[in-house]
């Protein structure tokens, strides 16, 4: 009897318990760099649950007594533009987002001293910024803008044939420069350019 408690005690000790996050790739492009960013971590990548030309949606898993500390580092880096404890209301969150976004706009670093943010445009007027480095204002802030902002958003990007632009306007030069990934209706465009570019 004493021997089968010993062996059930190691087992209990032995036997890790996971805490799950859910977490939206920022770089959907560069799905293999965030998939070894967090195994190289030490994390669990679990699985992909929502998996489309711009939006990857993924599960990690974490050591229940490091989840706090994790889920601050993931906040906070640059690979993810959300990052929860799993939950119904953090999914739901994320389809509202995806099904109601008019237009998401993303900044990146560069050497220097570049803005670095996303912000979404949602249908309902709602603005939700993320401010990261070298802006005013750092975190998560909402706002909304007028039903008449919206629509000449929305205006402006059906006046274009963005649809039909290249996924990349890149020069090779300069290295030093941010990128701007712009997504309109499933397309996004990256553009790390210094001037004009052609379509």
């Amino acid at each position: 009897m004493k021997k089968t408690i010993e062996n059930t005690t190691k087992i209990i000790k032995n036997k890790n318990i996971y805490a799950k996050f859910i977490a939206v790739i920022k770089d959907v492009s560069n799905l293999e760099d965030t998939k070894s960013y967090i195994v190289n971590s030490g994390l669990i990548w679990d699985k992909l649950i929502l998996d489309t030309v711009v939006l990857k949606v993924v599960y990690i898993k974490v050591l229940i007594d490091n989840k706090d500390f994790w889920l601050k580092r993931l906040q906070q880096s640059n690979v993810f533009s959300f990052v929860a404890i799993n939950s119904k209301d953090a999914l739901g969150n994320i389809k509202y987002i995806t099904e109601n976004t008019i237009v998401k706009l993303r900044k990146t670093h560069c050497h220097g001293l570049c803005a670095v943010y996303d912000v979404i445009f949602l249908k309902d007027g709602k603005v939700i910024f993320n401010g990261i480095e070298n802006v005013l204002v750092k975190g998560n802030k909402e706002f909304k803008i007028t039903k008449r902002q919206i629509e000449k958003l929305n205006c402006l990007f059906k006046k274009t044939s963005f649809k039909n632009y290249s996924n990349a306007f890149k020069s090779r030069s300069i290295v030093d420069l941010p990128s701007t990934f712009i997504t309109y209706k499933n397309k996004q465009i990256e553009i790390k350019l210094w001037k004009k570019c052609s379509r």
